[in-house]
């Protein structure tokens, strides 16, 4: 059975695991599953959220993984899979030292990671923080929402797109406002991410939304203007889904979305990848919702 460890943090008490790493075999601590943003359920399914800032009283007490953002696992001619869950705006830290006053706060690494914007988590283990913790730092990883739930725009106010972006800048201001709480440093966090996390990376770089909450930036093998991390013309792409799904009564935006709101997320799923498979899109590497303009 795993130890288990308290710590006081500005939120309030978090409770997280002493694990060993399988690389030096030396302990760790981890923190999984801590919520950075208010679930983004029903009226809130496409659109901004914002931060949970406290846990009361209680002590935080989730040592499992949270489930990546709802996204496809196995497509045939005649089934889509779905798997993770909208209520996914969870993040975990790891690092090898407990706080104490007076020891120096240690730099920050924040992973973006990849999947097309369609695919991904920060829970996979390739995401673990087992080889970089060979140094002593922080490690932050942690999941935004993909596919159609993170990069649906219909070009309104109510709308606009990129919550899976907006996800990552919340998670950013989480880690500014509260990794010191954990012995990192806000003044020295460094964000990475390869594929569509190294594009990801870029457009925080490029994001005033994002201005100040980082200082260093690594970006591997994907970037903001890559053709394939840019989506056109998303307002048809989000008309074009909700026909799919069988919406045929109106395109006006207010209706389309309340339309989506109401639909069962593997549904959507399932259309987004009926949309993917056909020419349109194969020309665009079978993406159909990524960042836009």
């Amino acid at each position: 059975m795993e130890e288990s460890v308290i710590l006081q943090t500005r939120l309030g008490r978090l409770k997280g695991l002493v694990q060993q790493s399988v690389l030096t075999g030396k302990p760790y601590y981890s923190f999984r599953g801590i919520p950075y943003g208010k679930p983004p359920l029903g009226e809130l399914r496409f659109k901004v959220t914002f931060q949970i800032w406290a846990f009361g009283t209680n002590i935080w007490n989730d040592e499992q993984w949270h489930s990546a953002s709802k996204q496809p696992v196995l497509a045939t001619e005649t089934q889509v899979l779905a798997d993770g869950d909208e209520d996914c705006l969870y993040l975990n830290v790891y690092f090898n030292q407990l706080p104490e006053k007076g020891r120096s706060k240690k730099p920050v690494l924040v992973s973006i990671h990849g999947g097309g914007f369609l695919l991904g988590s920060g829970n996979s283990k390739t995401n673990g923080p087992d080889f970089l913790l060979y140094e002593d730092i922080i490690v932050v990883t942690f999941n935004y929402r993909c596919g159609a739930f993170g990069f649906l725009s219909l070009e309104s106010d109510d709308v606009p797109g990129n919550a899976g972006l907006k996800d990552q800048t919340l998670a950013l201001k989480w880690v500014r406002d509260n990794i010191d709480s954990f012995g990192g440093d806000p003044k020295n966090v460094t964000i990475f991410g390869i594929s569509a996390g190294g594009a990801s990376v870029a457009y925080n770089v490029i994001s005033p939304l994002s201005r100040g909450l980082f200082h260093k930036a690594i970006i591997q093998s994907g970037f903001a203007l890559n053709p394939w991390a840019v989506q056109h013309d998303p307002k048809s792409r989000a008309i074009k889904l909700a026909k799919v799904l069988g919406c045929e009564a109106s395109e006006d935006p207010d209706f389309i979305v309340r339309f989506l709101q109401s639909v069962p997320a593997d549904e959507i799923v399932g259309a987004t990848q009926k949309m993917a498979a056909e020419k349109e899109y194969t020309r665009n590497y079978t993406l159909v919702f990524m960042p836009c303009v």
